[in-house]
C-alpha cells in the first residue's frame, strides 16, 4: 500500500484526537469523512495490502474507534450540560416574568 496513503491515515487520525480533546466536533466529523474516503482508496486494490498494512489498519481502526467513542461521549455530555443551562435560564426568565 502507498506510504503516502499510510501517511494520510495517521496524521487524519491524530487530527481527530486533537479536535476531540478540543470539543471540535464539526472539525472531527470532516476529518472523519476525509479518512473514509482515504480507506475506501485503500481497499480498491486489497490484494495490494501487505501483512504489515493489515497490521496498522487494524492498530487504526481499533484507535478510531476509541477516538470517535470520545466524541460521542463528549458530545452526550456538551448535550447535557447545554439542557442544564436552558432550564435554567428558563427558570430564570419565569422568575424575572413574576417580578
Amino acid at each position: 500500500m502507498s506510504a503516502k496513503l499510510l501517511s494520510q491515515l495517521s496524521h487524519n487520525l491524530s487530527k481527530v484526537k486533537e479536535c476531540a480533546a478540543n470539543e471540535d466536533f464539526d472539525s472531527a466529523q470532516s476529518t472523519i469523512i476525509s479518512i473514509d474516503s482515504t480507506i475506501r482508496e485503500v481497499f480498491t486494490k486489497p490484494s495490494e495490502l501487505s501483512e504489515e498494512d493489515k497490521v496498522f489498519l487494524a492498530d487504526f481502526l481499533r484507535q478510531l474507534d476509541k477516538a470517535m467513542l470520545e466524541i460521542n461521549i463528549k458530545k452526550a455530555d456538551t448535550a447535557k450540560e447545554l439542557g442544564v443551562h436552558m432550564r435554567t435560564q428558563k427558570k430564570i426568565n419565569i422568575y424575572k416574568g413574576i417580578k
